[in-house]
């Protein structure tokens, strides 16, 4: 039972993120799986051709009891190959408490600056290292397998979905093409390389949990919207939720001055 509060719930900090779902009922069809497979790779060529975007994310994660967690994040981000870098401000609320806290991705880790933390005189930001896992990994795991913004498009995975809806929708007055689909968690496990996510999605599977997730795109195929879904006993408790602007536009990385930055493990406790 722990392993499957984690993956809804992980830690204090943890931010799964996600918007309110929108409650028209998709129009169903019977698209062929290959359609899901075209779908996918015209995505992720569009993002790697445009590499830079704008976004927006909400979420919520609960155990279907007391504890609940959710937040709002605004950043950019720039894609590189398979690299993804990004700078972002989350305000996190757990249990009512609401606390701020700014991200910087880069290749090799993540700068952390919480409001209000006791810090080193001097110091404003917490250097995580790409492998040190912890709090910030279960942060960032809140977007999505991939533990980075945009994430929700990880379900947008052929081996492990199947396409059951496709509407025409606009989204700010631009016309888009909706597609829900619904994942198996097991299948879903197998394409994770993360063993932790797999073993909580394995997990999911076994506690009956169910993922939905929806993608909206533009006539050239980038996403403007990504959301996923858990759902247990017909009560959604994950989901998250990423809005897309401005892909293809110039964004702001600045990475914090060396000098106001600390290890991890020098931090205060």
């Amino acid at each position: 039972m722990r392993r499957f509060l984690l993956a809804l719930v992980p830690l204090v900090l943890v931010a799964c993120t996600a918007a309110p779902a929108d409650d028209r009922a998709p129009t169903t069809s019977s698209l062929p799986k290959g359609d899901l497979a075209v779908l996918a790779d015209r995505i992720e060529q569009r993002r790697a051709e445009l590499g830079t975007a704008t976004f927006h994310t909400e979420g919520f994660a609960s155990d279907g009891q007391a504890t609940e967690v959710r937040n709002v994040t605004d950043g950019v981000l720039r894609r590189d190959g398979d690299d993804v870098t990004g700078s972002m401000t989350m305000d996190v609320s757990t249990g009512g408490q609401p606390r701020k806290i700014a991200l910087v991705v880069v290749r090799d880790g993540t700068y952390v600056q919480v409001e209000g933390a006791p810090m080193p005189a001097g110091k404003k930001w917490g250097f995580y290292p790409a492998a040190s896992g912890g709090e910030v990994a279960a942060l960032l795991r809140g977007f999505g397998p991939s533990a980075v913004p945009g994430a929700e498009l990880d379900y947008v995975q052929p081996r492990a979905a199947l396409i059951v809806g496709r509407s025409a929708e606009q989204v700010d007055g631009a016309p888009v093409t909706r597609f829900d689909l619904v994942v198996d968690p097991l299948k879903m496990a197998k394409v994770i390389q993360d063993q932790d996510i797999q073993l909580q999605h394995t997990e999911l599977a076994e506690y009956g949990v169910k993922i939905a997730a929806s993608v909206w795109v533009d006539d050239t195929s980038a996403p403007v919207r990504a959301e996923y879904r858990f759902e247990l006993d017909g009560k959604v408790v994950k989901q998250s939720t990423t809005r897309f602007r401005g892909w293809g536009e110039p964004v702001g990385i600045t990475v914090p001055e060396q000098g106001e930055v600390v290890p991890a493990d020098q931090l205060p406790q």
